[in-house]
């Protein structure tokens, strides 16, 4: 019986990235899309004024929201591409 290590390793390596990434990586990401577009909001001002927020804040939060859209839609559809393929016959990866 032969083992091998660095096949192990590998494979841990690649499992504790995607973990990383998937679990760690995109709420850090949703979370700095929500401070993003916090700080681009219209803050009102003492005297009742409302004052336009940074644009490019807000845009930039747009832009991290849809990645983790696409994020999630990805993982999603990858993780049913096999019922997906069965039962309406579209293979998708």
């Amino acid at each position: 019986m032969n083992i091998d290590w660095a096949e192990m390793a590998t494979g841990t390596a690649k499992v504790i990235v995607a973990g990383l990434i998937f679990g760690a990586g995109l709420p850090l990401l949703y979370t700095m899309g929500i401070r993003l577009w916090d700080t681009g909001d219209e803050d009102p001002q003492a005297d009742g004024t409302a004052v336009v927020g940074r644009q490019f804040s807000r845009w930039t939060a747009y832009a991290i929201f849809a990645v983790v859209l696409a994020a999630v839609i990805i993982g999603v559809l990858y993780i049913t591409q096999k019922s997906i393929d069965h039962y309406l016959g579209i293979e998708l990866f």
